[in-house]
């Protein structure tokens, strides 16, 4: 078995004039070479007259022959031959001869027939004129046949046809398309089953709020604001840290951890001002307009992110794809589009600068003037027991006489007064020192009425006093400590850390998720808008068409049952419809020309591509694809189960010369048929996969028929080729 060919038809169209008609004969009365341009671009011309009118219509037959752009003509006559009683005769045009073949087709609805044979089959043929006059319209179908023709005798044949349709019901078309434009603008509770929120847009405004990578300009007003806060809290931090523990005592710094912690406050003041100034200025820009973007890049901030239109625009094409792909109402996204665009810049940058500015409020004066640095009485009144018994002690000591107590009660002294002297901010520190004296003179004196210890050797008493003495260094260290701790509380340089670094942080976010981006957002806002709008006016066209026509059902049904597939042709194409119309949209918001949220223009496009849709079914039908639509998957899918299991197909797919057909002549007319030579020509659909049964060609066509057109031969006897000589003349001359 040869394998199979397939071949598919060209765009070029067949033009078909209609000589039986007035409007045919009108036209071809008026043609003249200068009106070339009438016939269109069409080099294919399909004729169809009647056998008494060919001798009659010669002179037509020659204007037609000379147009410059046809290079095919095929001419189906139709009718009786016997035309004068002689016998049967067929006159073809002689002005045709060099362009054009000839189809000739009986009276009647022709009979069944197996070429070759010598007699028909009982009863009439199931296939017509109009169906051949469809089949020829196809321009690889006529090429295809006036090829054949054109290589038997006289450049004449009759043909024979069988025919396959895969059609669509209109009832069951109309039933579904209505449901289906339901479906698309339900609402409420009828929206539920429907309408399958996704995050495609959320995730489009998640993409374009993503961060930047963004930082203050260094040396500009609001960076050195930022710097300086951070530097000088964390020296006041430092200077804090330094007074504690026994270098903090002995050393200096207590003479400029005041300062340290002014300069701080003064500087996290500063800091709070020009933070809370940049973020009104950021509200007020973004809301406003102003101040300028210019102004506020001189204050610190960073230029805002160039606008990707081109990438927003497909993005967002691509987002209401999907959406609509997967299920969507079209009241429900253009309700998310449209809330989205309004929630896009809604929040305010000084949420958290207003509780910073409270709670800097509540503290900064301790930070710029702190409390008093507390010794009196507590902690230094708990010292006084111990200075009691360590002088007690010393006195009690044998050996050693009176010094060691007495320089005890020295030191004890030397030692608060050193705690008042380092302590931060100016102390009085008469009381504590009398009270230390009056402590320590006591206890010395009580010693010496105590019974004097056994002598135990110098070195004991020596390491005694000296175990005395680090109590006392001890417990000054430790009261110190207490102190500076309980100062350290109640100043507030944490806090003056954590507001320095909120606002740092305040100020980062609001420059990498409304700054930076704010342009990115505006134009998104806007495009969600603009898409929002769009989509609103095919709803409103859909309802209206919803609104002309009331659903119903005649119980006309499909051949196959491909309802589930003709519903997803349908929705396939009203989606493609609502991205027709949201075309111009996307188109506006890839360019870098203000929005305009056109919604007329919307409308009045989805009004024309609705009447364009509804001819398009009307006289192409819905198994060829509309002009605005690209994916001919679901099409495909319908055309698998329009097909499948299609015996009548296969059988009109694997007819051959001799197969039964219906012969589009009278009974008696076979006699007159040359079975030898004879050609058939089988075409289907391009949506259809059944190759013939013995290999040959398949012409591919846009239609909705699967065919086979036998062409026989005439016997030589009864064709005849009809010349007239027509005299010369001014028309002839124009002709």
């Amino acid at each position: 078995m040869a394998a199979t060919v397939t071949r598919f038809e060209t765009p070029d169209s067949v033009m078909t004039l209609d000589l039986r008609t007035p409007e045919g004969q009108s036209y071809v009365e008026n043609l003249r070479r200068r009106d070339v341009s009438e016939l269109g671009p069409s080099n294919r011309l399909l004729v169809v007259d009647t056998t008494a009118a060919l001798s009659e219509h010669h002179e037509w037959f020659e204007r037609l022959a000379m147009l410059p752009q046809v290079d095919a003509v095929v001419l189906v006559a139709v009718g009786a031959i016997d035309l004068d009683g002689k016998g049967p005769s067929l006159r073809t045009p002689s002005a045709l001869a060099n362009v054009g073949v000839t189809v000739w087709v009986g009276d009647g609805a022709g009979v069944p027939w197996q070429g070759g044979s010598r007699r028909p089959g009982a009863g009439r043929g199931d296939a017509g004129v109009e169906d051949l006059l469809t089949a020829l319209r196809f321009p690889l179908v006529f090429d295809k046949v006036f090829a054949e023709v054109s290589e038997m005798p006289h450049q004449a044949a009759n043909p024979g046809l069988a025919v396959d349709y895969a059609t669509v019901e209109p009832a069951m078309m109309r039933a579904l398309k209505l449901r289906a434009l339901r479906q698309l603008v339900a609402t409420g509770v009828a929206a539920r089953q429907h309408d399958r929120e996704s995050a495609e847009l959320a995730s489009v405004v998640r993409g374009a709020a993503e961060r930047d990578a963004a930082s203050l300009r260094p040396g500009s007003p609001l960076h050195d604001a930022m710097t300086t806060a951070q530097s000088r809290v964390g020296a006041a931090a430092r200077a804090m840290d330094a007074l504690r523990g026994f270098s903090g005592l002995l050393g200096g710094v207590h003479r400029v951890v005041l300062a340290r912690l002014a300069e701080a406050g003064e500087a996290v003041t500063r800091h709070h001002k020009a933070t809370t100034r940049a973020l009104e200025d950021v509200d007020s820009s973004l809301a406003e307009g102003y101040p300028s973007p210019a102004e506020l890049v001189e204050q610190g901030l960073p230029s805002p992110a160039p606008v990707n239109s081109v990438e927003l625009a497909e993005s967002l094409r691509k987002a209401v794809v999907a959406e609509l792909a997967g299920g969507r109402t079209l009241p429900g996204l253009a309700d998310q589009a449209r809330g989205l665009g309004n929630q896009l810049g809604a929040a305010r940058s000084l949420v958290v600068a207003e509780s910073v500015d409270a709670e800097i409020r509540s503290w900064i004066g301790k930070l710029l003037k702190p409390p008093a640095f507390r010794l009196w009485p507590s902690p230094v009144m708990h010292l006084l027991p111990v200075v009691f018994v360590t002088c007690l002690l010393a006195a009690w000591l044998p050996g050693l006489r009176w010094w060691p107590a007495v320089g005890l009660g020295l030191l004890w002294v030397l030692a608060v007064a050193l705690l008042f002297h380092r302590a931060p901010g100016v102390q009085d520190a008469r009381i504590p020192l009398a009270a230390t004296v009056l402590v320590a003179v006591a206890s010395g004196a009580a010693g010496t009425f105590f019974p004097p210890l056994p002598s135990f050797g110098l070195l004991i008493t020596i390491g005694v006093l000296v175990v005395l003495v680090a109590v006392a260094v001890g417990s000054v260290v430790a009261v110190w400590n207490h102190a500076v701790t309980t100062w350290a509380d109640e100043v507030p340089v944490r806090r003056a850390a954590r507001a320095n670094r909120l606002l740092v942080e305040q100020v980062t976010r609001t420059i990498e998720e409304r700054w930076t981006p704010s342009d990115r957002n505006r134009r998104l806002a806007d495009a969600l808008l603009v898409i929002a709008g769009a989509i609103d006016a095919v709803v409103e066209v859909f309802g209206d068409v919803i609104s002309d026509r009331r659903e119903h059902h005649d119980g006309v049904t499909l051949s196959v049952d491909s309802s589930a597939g003709l519903a997803e042709v349908l929705h396939h194409d009203l989606v493609a419809i609502t991205l027709e119309v949201l075309r111009p949209s996307f188109d506006e918001i890839s360019s870098r020309t203000p929005l305009s949220g056109d919604s007329q223009r919307s409308l009045l496009r989805a009004q024309e591509l609705v009447a364009e849709y509804n001819d398009h079914l009307d006289h192409a039908g819905l198994r060829e694809l509309p002009p605005f639509v690209t994916d001919d998957g679901p099409r495909r899918r319908l055309a698998a189960a329009l097909w499948q299991n299609s015996d009548a197909s296969r059988r009109v797919l694997s007819l051959t010369a001799r197969s039964l057909m219906t012969q589009l002549c009278a009974a008696e007319d076979i006699r007159l048929l040359q079975a030898d030579g004879t050609v058939v020509v089988h075409f289907a659909s391009s949506d259809m996969d059944l190759p013939p049964a013995d290999g040959g060609v398949v012409i591919r066509t846009r239609g909705d028929a699967v065919g086979a057109i036998r062409l026989t031969p005439l016997v030589n006897r009864i064709v005849q080729r009809e010349v007239h000589v027509v005299a010369p003349g001014p028309e002839g001359d124009a002709g």
